[in-house]
């Protein structure tokens, strides 16, 4: 397997794409929202640093095999990074909706008073063909292709000025059907956790989940004029609600 350190420029281009990130935490505080959202680590890897590896490898095109295995600088092992990304009592969509409210903040002292703001809701598929062992993995429809895949539906809600997009919130489905789906629950969690939630909702009808998505995202502060959405009817059924 090829070394990422012997590429030519990737090393520069690493601590160049870092630097940037580096300033980016520190514009949004990433480091307090994180802790506000219940991501911690008591030891080991910081936060921070796992944090950092996770917004640097799609810049650099890598993953995190290529990045903990195949770096020989890299000081922590793939395990590590699954494990933190693996959490069931780490809040990952209030992280994002936190972090989406400092950056449409930015946006918004840049741009004219008369600058349209817009909430897109989008519904796409996520293929996997190969998965056998994937948690909640399904049988769903892919509108686009007008057939059925294996895989699973995600659901996710951005806000755009015209010239930006940022994603603020998200959702992934599988089926409400029992009967089309490959696995199910691997794990039985605490009730409670932001996990057990996420697999709840992961079988719950797409209708039902968009009022909420929009909904938080207005309570925490999002400011936005319009709504918007790939599918007339997800408009219709928010009109409804």
């Amino acid at each position: 397997m090829e070394n990422t350190e012997i590429l030519p420029g990737f090393q520069a281009t690493r601590e160049c794409v870092a630097s940037k990130i580096d300033i980016f935490f520190d514009n949004v505080s990433l480091n307090k929202l994180a802790s506000a959202c219940g991501i911690s680590k008591n030891k080991g890897v910081s936060v921070k640093k796992l944090l950092m590896l996770l917004f640097t490898m799609p810049f650099l095109g890598t993953n995190i095999y290529r990045t903990t295995v195949c770096n020989t600088d890299c000081e922590f092992g793939k395990d590590v990074v699954y494990d933190f990304l693996g959490s069931h009592r780490f809040s990952w969509r209030r992280l994002l909706l936190m972090v989406a409210l400092k950056v449409t903040s930015m946006l918004d002292a840049l741009t004219t008073e008369n600058c349209e703001t817009v909430l897109i809701l989008d519904d796409t598929s996520v293929h996997r063909p190969r998965a056998k062992k994937v948690e909640l993995l399904s049988r769903v429809y892919d509108h686009a292709e007008r057939k059925f895949i294996k895989g699973f539906r995600l659901l996710t809600l951005a806000w755009s000025d015209g010239a930006s997009l940022v994603p603020i919130d998200f959702a992934l489905l599988s089926s409400t059907s029992p009967s089309n789906r490959y696995q199910g629950v691997l794990k039985e969690l605490d009730r409670r956790t932001c996990g057990a939630r996420r697999r709840r909702e992961a079988v719950t009808k797409s209708t039902s989940l968009l009022a909420p998505m929009v909904q938080r995202a207005l309570e925490t502060g999002v400011k936005a004029r319009y709504l918007g959405s790939s599918e007339e009817t997800e408009i219709e059924h928010l009109k409804a609600c």
